[in-house]
């Protein structure tokens, strides 16, 4: 084997050897494997009311209930690993699962709040 082959052989494996190990470590952290089990849901865009036509509203509406149902199901999904901790939770998961939750719930309000003050600037361009 040629000493540049070799070289980048050895620098291959060792990149695979790294992120392996920090795989490992993230799903030992408690942080890690909350990521690993639970999906956040991915934060809908929400349309300009001012600009946006009432099919936008509409199907911007079907997306945010999408979303606030992800939302809750992530919750339940970090009300479970919690349970799965049960009494032998260290303060570190402990703290994970409070502030993974209020991280959750706040995107969800602010979330519903742009969209119902976007249903609020189409409703006035409308004068309705």
């Amino acid at each position: 084997m040629k000493p540049a082959r070799a070289t980048l052989m050895l620098l291959v494996i060792a990149l695979f050897s790294v992120a392996a190990v920090a795989e490992e470590t993230a799903t030992e952290s408690a942080s890690g494997e909350v990521m690993q089990k639970c999906k956040y849901p991915t934060r809908p865009d929400i349309p300009n009311g001012r600009d946006a036509t009432e099919e936008e509203m509409i199907g911007a509406q079907k997306v945010l209930k999408d979303y606030l149902a992800g939302g809750d199901g992530y919750l339940a999904c970090l009300d479970q690993v919690s349970q799965g901790w049960g009494e032998t939770a260290t303060e570190e998961q402990k703290a994970v699962i409070v502030i993974f939750h209020n991280r959750m719930v706040d995107e969800m309000q602010s979330t519903a709040d742009l969209f119902n003050q976007s249903v609020r600037a189409f409703k006035g361009k409308r004068g309705t």
